[in-house]
This record gives C-alpha cells, sequence and structure tokens, in this order.
C-alpha cells in the first residue's frame, strides 16, 4: 500500500491581500510561496483577457505542480479540497503539466479533506506565520509559463 503526503494550503489564491503557502507534509515538509504582489498581477492578466475567475484554479494547479516538481513523492497525494466542483480541472492541469515538462513518474493524485491537525496545515501555517521558511518563493515567469493561454489570432 502507498504511503500518502498532504498538501494544504494557506492563503487562498483569490485572497490577493497575503501570500498564498502550498505546503506537502507527512515524513518530508516541503513548500512554496506565491507573493501577493504576484497573485495581483496574474489576477490582472487573467482580468484583462475576460477570464478573472478561471485564474484561481489555473494558478493553483500551477502551484502544486511546482511543489510536487520540486520534491516528487513517490506517494500518494491527497490535496486538500480547497475548492469544490472544480477537483478534476485542477488535476487535469496539474497532469497537463507534468506532460508539458516531459516529466513522466506521475504520483497519484486524490483530493479529500486535510484537518486542521494535519501536518501539511500545521507546516503551512507556520510558513504563513513567518515562523518556519519555505524552501521555495514563486517567480512570476515560472506561474505565467504553466498557466497562460495563448490569444488566437483572429482574421476580421
Amino acid at each position: 500500500m502507498l504511503m500518502t503526503c498532504q498538501i494544504d494550503q494557506s492563503g487562498k489564491i483569490e485572497q490577493t491581500n497575503r501570500d498564498t503557502v502550498i505546503a506537502l507534509s507527512n515524513d518530508i515538509q516541503v513548500a512554496i510561496i506565491l507573493p501577493r504582489k504576484t497573485k495581483r498581477i496574474i489576477k490582472k492578466i487573467f482580468r484583462e483577457q475576460g477570464k478573472s475567475k478561471i485564474f484561481i484554479y489555473l494558478t493553483f494547479s500551477a502551484l502544486i505542480f511546482l511543489l510536487l516538481k520540486l520534491f516528487p513523492p513517490k506517494k500518494k497525494v491527497i490535496i486538500d479540497k480547497e475548492y469544490p466542483g472544480y477537483e478534476e480541472f485542477i488535476k487535469l492541469n496539474i497532469i497537463n503539466n507534468f506532460q508539458k515538462m516531459k516529466i513522466t513518474q506521475l504520483p497519484v493524485l486524490e483530493f479529500g479533506l486535510v484537518g486542521k491537525s494535519s501536518r501539511a496545515h500545521d507546516y503551512a501555517n507556520k510558513i504563513a506565520k513567518k515562523i518556519k521558511k519555505a524552501n521555495k518563493i514563486v517567480k512570476l515567469e515560472e506561474v505565467l509559463k504553466l498557466i497562460l493561454v495563448k490569444k488566437r489570432s483572429r482574421a476580421t
């Protein structure tokens, strides 16, 4: 049976007044931070394209991918149900990012409730409160490379 890792988020993507922390934990602990300023820029780009709502799910997917790329677990990964109803969309985007980057070793991804007593939740909160440091601060270019949809030119 596969051992599981859990992923939790502190500071939702849509809360652009806070940094977002995505943490993976169980026998290891890894976390990344998306700074609030970067989230605002991403949101503005999507708003200008008339796709302001989808920015949340694409950004979340990209962050999960970047975290799993940073430390690829060879286990089942339980992602907290942060955005109910969008789990399949998020999972598909994570898998697409693995394929885009030609990474063939995919972890088993599932969504579930990661409770407040979980190590992933505790670790994400400690990083958000600056008690611990994240492994990486995500740069704007890293996220945009994964989420931006190129506009097709239209003949008028």
